[in-house]
């Protein structure tokens, strides 16, 4: 079985990129008889090779050109030389999978489309002007190119029902899962002191993004008695680049200069471990998910998690999880109270969140999407 991938998302630490690595190296692991190509931006390739060096199997081809090589006139051209490209390092494969719903579709078929989450097209998510009028035409696209759609949650297939009620392709859906290195692991000093982690601590871990509900989080926080905040922090690990942290930061300014609020960047997935396995809880009551892996990262590491009673992440948290109206600053206050305060709870919480998280991994998810590879191929 031959599989070609546009893997233009695989680096990084996004949830898009980081289901691009692992699915592969879960298919790796699963399949015997896989080989793939994986198609890349030119840029990326010697990093992209590094994660695929251990197996012969994976052919990475750097033939997806810089949209912007030739400047902004000419994108539509240079969009059309990707296009041309992605179709010739497929030639030979029984399917192309496209990790999501990019800008361009090769004409090789069948094709296999993974759509993470359909959240462009709210109208109360906050997402750029550009992205929301441009995403309802790039989905329909791949839905009309597509042969089968994969996705992370049975919400995300029950939102692309009900946008696109035409749409008659088989859904399967394949959870995500957190990575092996998520483990509970002692923080250490050096960590400690890096990031001022000098108390105990509520952590959110995100982007910059007006989905992930940051404003309401961080207002409950400073709503809780200063007895309480004097001997606590909130501490926030953000990622978006230093551009988005700095303008949340001078457009939150009246909360952020709480001293118990923390923002921390650019932490390494080693530091970031140790921080979530020593938290109180994750808070993580965002507006939507199409999955939300962070709160099985934070089980992993035996991290309590504070979630949204909405969209996906019912389905991920499970009964591990404690859950609270996103829009309810008062909720989302008092459960952030209980796990600074109430120590059989975060114990409680620990344990149950370890035992849930075990249930997801990236080999079934890498199995399950085999599964529809090979009904494709027939």
């Amino acid at each position: 079985m031959n599989v070609a991938f546009d893997a233009s998302t695989i680096l990084g630490r996004s949830g898009i990129e980081r289901y691009s690595r692992e699915l592969i190296n879960g298919l790796l692991r699963t399949q015997a008889d896989l080989t793939c190509t994986v198609a890349v931006n030119e840029r990326d390739a010697a990093a992209v090779q590094k994660y695929f060096d251990h197996d012969r199997r994976v052919v990475v081809d750097d033939c997806l050109p810089n949209e912007r090589r030739l400047g902004a006139p000419l994108r539509p051209l240079m969009r059309l030389v990707r296009r041309s490209r992605l179709s010739s390092a497929a030639q030979k494969a029984d399917v192309v999978h496209l990790l999501s719903p990019g800008k361009i579709i090769p004409s090789k078929r069948p094709i296999l489309t993974t759509i993470h989450d359909l959240f462009p097209m709210y109208p109360d998510m906050g997402i750029d002007g550009y992205l929301a009028r441009r995403f309802p035409g790039r989905v329909r696209r791949h839905l009309a190119a597509s042969s089968a759609i994969v996705c992370p949650s049975a919400y995300v297939a029950g939102t692309i029902h009900e946008y696109f009620p035409k749409c008659r392709l088989p859904i399967t859906v394949t959870p995500l899962a957190a990575g092996d290195e998520f483990v509970p692991t002692p923080m250490h000093e050096d960590i400690r002191k890096t990031y001022g982690l000098t108390r105990p601590y509520v952590l959110f871990v995100g982007r910059v993004d007006p989905r992930k509900n940051l404003h309401r989080m961080m207002y409950a926080w400073t709503t809780l008695p200063q007895s309480v905040r004097s001997n606590a922090q909130f501490v926030l690990m953000m990622a978006g680049g230093e551009q988005a942290v700095a303008r949340f930061r001078q457009e939150n300014s009246s909360v952020v200069s709480d001293p118990s609020i923390r923002i921390i960047t650019d932490v390494p997935t080693r530091a970031m471990i140790q921080i979530m396995s020593s938290a109180r809880a994750l808070a993580f009551a965002t507006l939507g998910e199409g999955f939300g892996l962070p709160v099985l990262e934070a089980m992993r590491c035996g991290c309590p998690v504070i979630t949204s009673n909405t969209t996906s992440l019912p389905e991920v948290g499970g009964e591990a999880a404690l859950y609270v109206d996103p829009t309810n600053v008062e909720q989302i206050a008092d459960m952030m109270m209980r796990c600074i305060d109430d120590d059989d709870l975060v114990r409680q919480r620990r344990e149950e969140g370890l035992a849930h998280s075990q249930k997801f991994t990236w080999d079934a998810t890498a199995r399950a999407t085999a599964d529809v590879y090979r009904h494709l191929i027939g």
